[in-house]
């Protein structure tokens, strides 16, 4: 199922090379925490999966959605929400306080995402635009405040 996974993920950032060699790593390096996939008709459609991020000079962390990626084909058919709200729901059953993402703010504020730099989540060095590094919030009082670090595979 691993290689369906990664050629969604293939498929969908098709101007992005370093996207499914992500998602591989995430999977070997035993860094996914959750992964949910879409299917239709048995055919892996579209996935998504999280990771643990920390937050400098502390011990907190705090899971970081991405990527997510859904078939050209299949995209704008609701695919890529679903999994949005079932990671937003699992997260929030797990008892996190935020989940973080960086992504299309048109996009992912629809489903509570806002700015994470206005609440004190600075982004990662790796970042390439601030003002898509987002955090849709579960319990304010225990929202770690700092610079984030994805992951190691993030890193390259």
């Amino acid at each position: 199922m691993i290689d369906e996974i990664v050629e969604v993920h293939r498929r969908a950032f098709v101007h992005d090379e370093r996207v499914p060699g992500l998602v591989r790593e995430l999977f070997a390096g035993g860094y996914a925490v959750l992964s949910f996939s879409e299917e239709v008709d048995g055919r892996v459609v579209g996935h998504v999966m999280c990771s643990w991020s920390t937050i400098e000079d502390s011990d907190a962390r705090l899971l970081q959605l991405s990527p997510l990626g859904v078939l050209p084909e299949f995209q704008g058919r609701g695919h890529g929400s679903s999994l949005v709200r079932r990671t937003l729901d699992a997260v929030r059953a797990m008892g996190e306080p935020a989940l973080l993402l960086e992504g299309n703010p048109k996009y992912y504020g629809r489903f509570g995402f806002v700015r994470a730099d206005e609440l004190g989540l600075l982004p990662p060095p790796e970042t390439l635009y601030e003002w898509a590094f987002q955090v849709a919030i579960f319990d304010r009082d225990r929202l770690p405040q700092g610079r984030v670090r994805y992951a190691p595979p993030f890193a390259h």
